[in-house]
Protein backbone atom coordinates (compact mmCIF):
# COMPACT_ATOMS: atom_id res chain seq x y z
CA UNK A 1 0.00 0.00 0.00
CA UNK A 2 1.37 3.26 -0.90
CA UNK A 3 0.12 6.85 0.13
CA UNK A 4 1.36 9.69 -1.79
CA UNK A 5 0.11 13.29 -0.90
CA UNK A 6 -2.65 14.41 -3.30
CA UNK A 7 -0.99 17.78 -4.75
CA UNK A 8 1.59 15.97 -6.00
CA UNK A 9 4.89 17.55 -4.28
CA UNK A 10 6.94 14.72 -3.10
CA UNK A 11 9.36 15.98 -0.31
CA UNK A 12 12.02 12.71 -1.08
CA UNK A 13 11.43 11.32 2.42
CA UNK A 14 9.50 8.24 2.47
CA UNK A 15 8.28 6.16 5.65
CA UNK A 16 8.01 2.39 5.91
CA UNK A 17 5.87 -0.32 7.75
CA UNK A 18 4.97 -3.40 7.75
CA UNK A 19 1.39 -4.09 7.99
CA UNK A 20 0.38 -4.74 11.60
CA UNK A 21 -0.95 -8.66 12.50
CA UNK A 22 -4.47 -6.84 13.10
CA UNK A 23 -4.31 -5.41 9.15
CA UNK A 24 -3.61 -1.95 10.14
CA UNK A 25 -1.02 1.04 9.45
CA UNK A 26 -0.92 1.92 13.27
CA UNK A 27 2.90 4.16 12.44
CA UNK A 28 0.86 5.87 9.45
CA UNK A 29 -2.44 6.36 11.69
CA UNK A 30 0.03 7.97 14.69
CA UNK A 31 1.52 10.43 11.80
CA UNK A 32 -0.46 10.81 9.21
CA UNK A 33 -1.08 14.29 9.33
CA UNK A 34 2.44 15.56 9.68
CA UNK A 35 3.39 12.61 7.12
CA UNK A 36 1.11 13.70 4.38
CA UNK A 37 1.41 17.73 5.00
CA UNK A 38 5.29 17.52 5.02
CA UNK A 39 5.20 15.97 1.55
CA UNK A 40 6.71 12.11 2.57
CA UNK A 41 5.49 9.07 1.14
CA UNK A 42 4.24 6.70 2.99
CA UNK A 43 4.03 2.68 2.34
CA UNK A 44 3.17 -0.56 3.71
CA UNK A 45 4.07 -3.75 3.22
CA UNK A 46 2.39 -7.19 4.05
CA UNK A 47 4.74 -9.75 5.98
CA UNK A 48 2.27 -12.28 7.05
CA UNK A 49 -1.09 -13.38 4.97
CA UNK A 50 -2.76 -13.44 8.37
CA UNK A 51 -5.37 -10.73 7.47
CA UNK A 52 -5.21 -10.50 3.96
CA UNK A 53 -6.54 -14.30 3.71
CA UNK A 54 -9.05 -13.44 6.52
CA UNK A 55 -10.93 -10.87 3.57
CA UNK A 56 -9.62 -12.23 0.66
CA UNK A 57 -9.20 -16.49 1.37
CA UNK A 58 -9.43 -16.99 -2.70
CA UNK A 59 -6.95 -14.99 -3.77
CA UNK A 60 -4.32 -15.26 -0.92
CA UNK A 61 -4.33 -19.01 0.00
CA UNK A 62 -1.62 -20.65 -1.38
CA UNK A 63 0.48 -17.54 -0.57
CA UNK A 64 2.41 -17.61 2.69
CA UNK A 65 5.69 -15.73 4.28
CA UNK A 66 7.58 -17.64 6.50
CA UNK A 67 8.79 -15.64 9.72
CA UNK A 68 12.54 -16.04 8.25
CA UNK A 69 11.62 -14.32 5.01
CA UNK A 70 9.97 -11.59 6.56
CA UNK A 71 13.24 -9.76 6.28
CA UNK A 72 13.97 -10.55 2.97
CA UNK A 73 10.88 -9.02 1.76
CA UNK A 74 11.08 -6.11 3.65
CA UNK A 75 14.29 -5.81 1.81
CA UNK A 76 13.09 -6.64 -1.81
CA UNK A 77 10.13 -3.68 -1.03
CA UNK A 78 12.52 -1.27 0.19
CA UNK A 79 15.25 -1.88 -2.55
CA UNK A 80 11.93 -1.43 -5.22
CA UNK A 81 10.82 2.17 -3.44
CA UNK A 82 14.55 3.53 -4.06
CA UNK A 83 14.79 2.06 -7.78
CA UNK A 84 13.11 4.47 -9.73
CA UNK A 85 11.84 0.73 -11.45
CA UNK A 86 9.39 1.60 -14.51
CA UNK A 87 5.74 0.64 -13.52
CA UNK A 88 6.15 1.24 -9.79
CA UNK A 89 4.50 4.36 -8.04
CA UNK A 90 8.55 5.27 -7.38
CA UNK A 91 9.62 5.35 -11.42
CA UNK A 92 8.95 8.93 -11.28
CA UNK A 93 10.13 10.51 -7.69
CA UNK A 94 13.49 10.53 -6.41
CA UNK A 95 14.01 9.46 -2.75
CA UNK A 96 16.30 10.99 -0.83
CA UNK A 97 16.08 9.19 2.40
CA UNK A 98 13.45 6.19 3.65
CA UNK A 99 12.83 5.08 7.51
CA UNK A 100 11.65 1.90 8.57
CA UNK A 101 8.68 2.58 11.37
CA UNK A 102 7.08 -0.11 13.77
CA UNK A 103 4.71 -0.20 16.70
CA UNK A 104 4.62 -3.05 18.94
CA UNK A 105 4.10 -6.38 16.61
CA UNK A 106 5.75 -4.13 13.78
CA UNK A 107 8.41 -2.95 16.46
CA UNK A 108 9.51 -6.67 16.75
CA UNK A 109 9.17 -7.21 12.71
CA UNK A 110 11.80 -4.25 12.93
CA UNK A 111 14.05 -5.64 15.59
CA UNK A 112 14.22 -8.42 13.70
CA UNK A 113 15.00 -6.96 10.63
CA UNK A 114 18.00 -4.99 12.34
CA UNK A 115 20.79 -7.44 11.75
CA UNK A 116 19.91 -8.26 8.38
CA UNK A 117 20.28 -4.19 7.50
CA UNK A 118 23.65 -4.66 8.21
CA UNK A 119 23.84 -6.86 5.22
CA UNK A 120 21.67 -6.07 2.72
CA UNK A 121 22.21 -3.12 0.37
CA UNK A 122 20.61 -2.12 -2.66
CA UNK A 123 21.85 -3.10 -6.39
CA UNK A 124 24.72 -0.20 -6.39
CA UNK A 125 25.40 -1.00 -2.75
CA UNK A 126 23.52 1.13 -0.88
CA UNK A 127 21.91 1.27 2.49
CA UNK A 128 17.99 0.17 2.10
CA UNK A 129 16.79 2.16 5.39
CA UNK A 130 18.55 5.17 6.64
CA UNK A 131 17.10 5.32 10.03
CA UNK A 132 14.34 3.06 12.65
CA UNK A 133 11.53 4.40 14.49
CA UNK A 134 10.53 1.73 16.92
CA UNK A 135 7.62 2.28 19.15
CA UNK A 136 5.58 0.78 22.04
CA UNK A 137 8.23 -1.39 22.70
CA UNK A 138 10.80 -1.91 25.68
CA UNK A 139 13.13 -4.28 23.76
CA UNK A 140 16.48 -2.79 23.75
CA UNK A 141 17.38 -2.76 20.43
CA UNK A 142 20.80 -3.81 18.61
CA UNK A 143 23.01 -1.45 17.88
CA UNK A 144 23.05 -0.23 13.86
CA UNK A 145 24.94 2.12 11.62
CA UNK A 146 22.00 4.60 11.53
CA UNK A 147 19.77 6.79 13.53
CA UNK A 148 17.61 5.26 15.78
CA UNK A 149 15.03 6.66 18.08
CA UNK A 150 12.92 4.25 20.41
CA UNK A 151 9.59 5.18 21.65
CA UNK A 152 8.48 2.85 24.83
CA UNK A 153 5.09 4.33 26.26
CA UNK A 154 3.98 4.29 30.17
CA UNK A 155 2.55 0.88 29.60
CA UNK A 156 6.07 -0.66 29.31
CA UNK A 157 7.07 0.78 32.25
CA UNK A 158 4.01 -0.42 33.70
CA UNK A 159 5.44 -3.88 32.75
CA UNK A 160 8.49 -3.62 33.91
CA UNK A 161 10.06 -3.57 30.04
CA UNK A 162 11.79 -0.98 29.31
CA UNK A 163 15.53 -0.80 28.20
CA UNK A 164 17.88 1.31 29.99
CA UNK A 165 20.45 2.15 26.96
CA UNK A 166 21.68 5.24 27.14
CA UNK A 167 21.74 7.77 24.76
CA UNK A 168 24.57 7.98 22.02
CA UNK A 169 25.91 10.01 19.03
CA UNK A 170 28.99 7.53 18.32
CA UNK A 171 29.06 6.34 15.04
CA UNK A 172 27.65 2.75 14.85
CA UNK A 173 25.70 3.67 17.97
CA UNK A 174 23.34 7.12 16.82
CA UNK A 175 20.18 6.23 19.54
CA UNK A 176 17.08 8.23 21.14
CA UNK A 177 15.27 6.93 23.89
CA UNK A 178 11.99 9.35 24.05
CA UNK A 179 9.60 9.24 26.19
CA UNK A 180 6.32 10.75 25.72
CA UNK A 181 4.27 11.86 29.45
CA UNK A 182 0.70 10.87 28.77
CA UNK A 183 1.50 8.12 25.91
CA UNK A 184 -0.36 4.44 26.18
CA UNK A 185 0.94 1.72 23.88
CA UNK A 186 -2.19 1.65 21.94
CA UNK A 187 -4.29 5.17 20.84
CA UNK A 188 -7.64 5.32 22.39
CA UNK A 189 -8.56 8.30 21.28
CA UNK A 190 -8.58 7.41 17.68
CA UNK A 191 -9.29 3.85 17.01
CA UNK A 192 -12.33 2.77 15.96
CA UNK A 193 -11.73 -0.26 18.21
CA UNK A 194 -12.99 1.95 21.35
CA UNK A 195 -16.07 2.95 19.57
CA UNK A 196 -17.80 2.38 21.79
CA UNK A 197 -15.50 2.20 24.69
CA UNK A 198 -14.78 -1.30 25.32
CA UNK A 199 -12.92 -0.47 29.10
CA UNK A 200 -14.03 0.31 32.56
CA UNK A 201 -12.16 2.97 32.32
CA UNK A 202 -13.14 6.18 30.38
CA UNK A 203 -10.70 5.79 27.65
CA UNK A 204 -7.96 8.10 26.88
CA UNK A 205 -8.37 10.67 24.88
CA UNK A 206 -4.11 11.49 24.93
CA UNK A 207 -3.15 12.28 21.41
CA UNK A 208 -0.73 9.92 20.56
CA UNK A 209 -0.60 11.66 16.87
CA UNK A 210 0.57 15.06 17.93
CA UNK A 211 3.75 13.34 19.39
CA UNK A 212 4.95 10.16 17.86
CA UNK A 213 4.42 13.15 14.67
CA UNK A 214 7.55 15.20 16.63
CA UNK A 215 9.63 11.60 17.06
CA UNK A 216 9.37 10.62 12.97
CA UNK A 217 10.30 14.47 12.36
CA UNK A 218 13.25 14.47 14.33
CA UNK A 219 14.50 11.23 12.79
CA UNK A 220 13.80 12.30 8.97
CA UNK A 221 15.65 15.75 9.71
CA UNK A 222 18.49 13.10 11.30
CA UNK A 223 19.24 10.99 8.30
CA UNK A 224 18.14 13.70 6.00
CA UNK A 225 19.42 16.38 6.89
CA UNK A 226 22.42 15.57 9.36
CA UNK A 227 20.39 17.64 12.43
CA UNK A 228 21.14 15.49 15.36
CA UNK A 229 18.06 14.69 17.39
CA UNK A 230 17.65 16.46 20.65
CA UNK A 231 18.21 13.95 23.89
CA UNK A 232 15.25 14.43 26.23
CA UNK A 233 14.14 13.69 29.56
CA UNK A 234 13.54 10.19 30.94
CA UNK A 235 10.04 9.46 33.07
CA UNK A 236 10.97 9.83 37.03
CA UNK A 237 11.02 6.79 38.94
CA UNK A 238 9.76 5.72 42.00
CA UNK A 239 11.68 2.30 42.66
CA UNK A 240 10.06 0.28 40.22
CA UNK A 241 6.85 2.19 39.18
CA UNK A 242 6.43 5.72 37.81
CA UNK A 243 6.45 8.69 39.87
CA UNK A 244 3.84 10.88 39.48
CA UNK A 245 2.89 14.32 40.59
CA UNK A 246 0.73 16.12 42.73
CA UNK A 247 -2.09 15.82 40.30
CA UNK A 248 -1.28 11.98 39.43
CA UNK A 249 0.68 12.26 36.08
CA UNK A 250 3.64 11.27 35.22
CA UNK A 251 6.98 13.27 36.20
CA UNK A 252 9.80 13.98 33.76
CA UNK A 253 9.57 12.50 29.79
CA UNK A 254 9.31 14.69 26.97
CA UNK A 255 6.53 17.53 28.35
CA UNK A 256 3.44 18.59 26.75
CA UNK A 257 0.05 20.56 27.86
CA UNK A 258 -1.74 17.40 28.33
CA UNK A 259 0.48 16.89 31.62
CA UNK A 260 1.46 20.11 32.68
CA UNK A 261 -1.66 21.98 31.93
CA UNK A 262 -3.56 19.05 32.65
CA UNK A 263 -7.34 18.79 33.06
CA UNK A 264 -7.37 15.10 33.22
CA UNK A 265 -4.99 12.18 34.97
CA UNK A 266 -3.62 9.80 32.66
CA UNK A 267 -3.09 6.18 33.66
CA UNK A 268 -2.36 2.51 32.70
CA UNK A 269 -3.49 -0.14 31.90
CA UNK A 270 -6.80 0.14 31.52
CA UNK A 271 -9.53 -3.31 31.69
CA UNK A 272 -12.17 -4.72 30.14
CA UNK A 273 -15.70 -3.43 31.62
CA UNK A 274 -17.77 -5.85 33.27
CA UNK A 275 -20.04 -6.61 32.01
CA UNK A 276 -18.97 -6.38 28.13
CA UNK A 277 -20.15 -2.98 26.73
CA UNK A 278 -23.41 -3.88 24.11
CA UNK A 279 -23.35 -3.32 20.34
CA UNK A 280 -19.28 -3.34 20.71
CA UNK A 281 -16.81 -2.30 17.44
CA UNK A 282 -16.60 -4.66 14.93
CA UNK A 283 -13.47 -5.19 15.33
CA UNK A 284 -13.75 -6.39 19.18
CA UNK A 285 -16.73 -8.50 17.81
CA UNK A 286 -14.95 -9.85 15.12
CA UNK A 287 -12.01 -10.90 17.68
CA UNK A 288 -13.86 -12.27 20.20
CA UNK A 289 -14.31 -12.53 23.99
CA UNK A 290 -10.61 -11.80 24.52
CA UNK A 291 -10.55 -9.06 22.83
CA UNK A 292 -11.40 -6.33 25.13
CA UNK A 293 -9.15 -7.39 27.39
CA UNK A 294 -6.19 -7.41 24.88
CA UNK A 295 -7.38 -3.97 23.74
CA UNK A 296 -8.02 -2.74 27.23
CA UNK A 297 -4.97 -3.82 28.67
CA UNK A 298 -2.64 -2.21 25.97
CA UNK A 299 -4.73 1.25 26.33
CA UNK A 300 -4.38 4.10 29.20
CA UNK A 301 -7.63 5.75 30.67
CA UNK A 302 -7.94 9.32 31.90
CA UNK A 303 -10.11 10.46 35.31
CA UNK A 304 -11.44 14.30 33.89
CA UNK A 305 -10.96 16.54 37.26
CA UNK A 306 -14.14 18.03 38.51
CA UNK A 307 -15.11 21.67 37.52
CA UNK A 308 -13.67 22.69 41.18
CA UNK A 309 -10.68 20.99 40.97
CA UNK A 310 -10.21 22.91 37.04
CA UNK A 311 -10.99 26.33 39.49
CA UNK A 312 -8.66 26.06 42.21
CA UNK A 313 -6.06 24.84 39.15
CA UNK A 314 -6.96 27.69 37.03
CA UNK A 315 -9.31 29.86 38.73
CA UNK A 316 -11.32 30.12 34.93
CA UNK A 317 -11.60 29.04 31.45
CA UNK A 318 -9.96 31.80 30.00
CA UNK A 319 -6.63 31.69 32.09
CA UNK A 320 -6.31 27.72 31.21
CA UNK A 321 -6.83 28.18 27.51
CA UNK A 322 -3.81 31.08 27.85
CA UNK A 323 -1.28 28.75 29.97
CA UNK A 324 -1.98 26.04 27.12
CA UNK A 325 -1.47 28.51 24.23
CA UNK A 326 1.45 29.47 25.95
CA UNK A 327 2.88 26.05 26.62
CA UNK A 328 2.32 24.95 23.53
CA UNK A 329 4.43 28.14 21.68
CA UNK A 330 7.18 26.57 24.17
CA UNK A 331 7.17 23.62 22.90
CA UNK A 332 7.23 24.56 19.56
CA UNK A 333 9.82 27.04 19.51
CA UNK A 334 11.88 23.97 21.61
CA UNK A 335 11.17 21.53 18.66
CA UNK A 336 9.17 19.18 20.85
CA UNK A 337 5.39 20.05 19.46
CA UNK A 338 4.56 20.66 15.37
CA UNK A 339 2.49 23.81 14.09
CA UNK A 340 0.48 21.54 11.87
CA UNK A 341 -0.97 19.83 15.28
CA UNK A 342 -1.58 23.41 16.94
CA UNK A 343 -5.39 23.61 16.08
CA UNK A 344 -5.38 20.34 17.02
CA UNK A 345 -4.04 21.08 20.76
CA UNK A 346 -6.45 24.62 21.14
CA UNK A 347 -9.27 22.91 19.82
CA UNK A 348 -9.20 20.14 22.78
CA UNK A 349 -8.98 23.08 25.32
CA UNK A 350 -11.59 24.79 23.58
CA UNK A 351 -13.93 21.75 24.82
CA UNK A 352 -12.87 21.97 28.03
CA UNK A 353 -15.97 22.52 30.54
CA UNK A 354 -15.68 24.81 34.10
Amino acid sequence: MVRKPSNGKFSGLVVLEAMHPSGAAHMFEFTSDYTMSSGHMAVEVVTSFTEPNAHNRERYKDQNISNDQVPEVLAQVGALVKSKKSGTPFANVTVRKMVMMGTSATAAILSQYLPAHMVYRTPDMQRIFDGFLPMSTGATMRQVDVPLIQVPTMTEFARGMVTTRADSDAAGDQFRLYEFAGMAHVDSRDSVRFKPNPCKNDASQFPEQVYMSVALRNLLEWVDKGKVAPRAERFGMNGNALAVDEQGNVKGGIRNPYVDVPTVKYSVPNEAANPPVTNPSKWIADHGATAPGQMCGLSGYQVTFSKEQLTKLYGNKKTYQDRVKKDVAELEKAGWSLPVYRDAIMDDASKVVF
